[in-house]
């Protein structure tokens, strides 16, 4: 469910990119993840991905059902405006769900757009970047990176391939929400029935963000990722510097007195 789950946010979070901070932006979708969770679990049966279908419909802006109701509080928790996040979103719009298949439907009666189609135990290899991520920046790949000069596309499959790009990076980073997985915490006690079943909750993970412990974080210069330099390495170039300065007066000053002596 985590898979299907991430493909319903990241295509809802599309119409904020740009518009909204990207961070509220991932607060939100990491809010509205563990919402749709809690909702789909008690319909969520791999073995029938029809099962209660309309159980698991996201909607935003439509003329009969109006706005999916946690829309309200995920926008709370993001510091955002209900109509603020409402008036980025499509109009009546509907956003269907099941194991192994996500799609939309433009009106209450308009055929199925797919989103996301796949196996319906994808979550064995859940990752944070989504589907689409990995169609758009292959397709590009060669149109912005080196890597694409030499016939290797930015992602492989459904993993990204490690890359310096700036260009590639930046590309990915602003395309998509990287929604992680953690364990259950306090903090989401009211979804504490689902723990057993369903033991992870979604959390935003920007390519940004790291995580020390107290050790690594003393081997940094504070307030940057940056590794402190070696107080020891530093004695030596000190030193080496000053051998360097010494070596060349000695050098100079014979120098000088040749110069003076040619000159008589």
């Amino acid at each position: 469910m985590y898979t299907e789950v991430r493909e319903v946010v990241n295509f809802v979070c599309r119409y904020l990119y740009g518009r909204i901070p990207r961070r509220p932006t991932g607060i939100f979708a990491s809010e509205l993840a563990n919402a749709l969770i809690s909702q789909f679990s008690s319909s969520w049966d791999i073995n029938n991905p029809d099962n209660g279908q309309m159980e698991r419909v996201v909607y935003m802006n439509c003329v009969k059902e109006g706005t999916s109701r946690y829309f309200d509080s995920c926008a709370q928790e993001a510091g955002l405006r209900r109509e603020e996040v409402l008036g980025h979103l499509p109009i009546n719009v509907c956003v269907f769900a099941s194991p192994g298949k996500v799609f939309f439907r433009a009106s209450s009666d308009g055929i199925n757009v797919p989103i996301w189609n796949g196996d319906v135990n994808a979550d064995d290899t859940y990752q944070p970047v989504a589907e689409y991520i990995v169609r758009s920046a292959s397709g590009r790949a060669e149109s912005v990176s080196n890597l694409g000069a030499a016939q290797k596309p930015v992602v492989i499959g459904m993993k990204p391939l490690p890359t310096n790009d700036p260009a590639v990076v930046e590309m990915v980073n602003n395309m998509y929400i990287p929604l992680g997985l953690e364990k259950f915490d306090e903090d989401y006690s009211n979804l504490s029935h689902m723990q057993e079943k369903y033991p992870y909750l979604f959390a935003f993970k920007p390519s940004s963000a790291q995580t020390y412990t107290g050790l690594e974080f003393a081997q940094t210069r504070f307030g940057s990722s940056k590794s402190r330099p070696d107080l020891q390495t530093m004695l030596n170039i000190k030193q080496l510097s000053s051998q360097h300065a010494t070596s060349s007066t000695n050098f100079s000053s014979p120098m000088k007195e040749q110069m003076i002596y040619s000159h008589y």
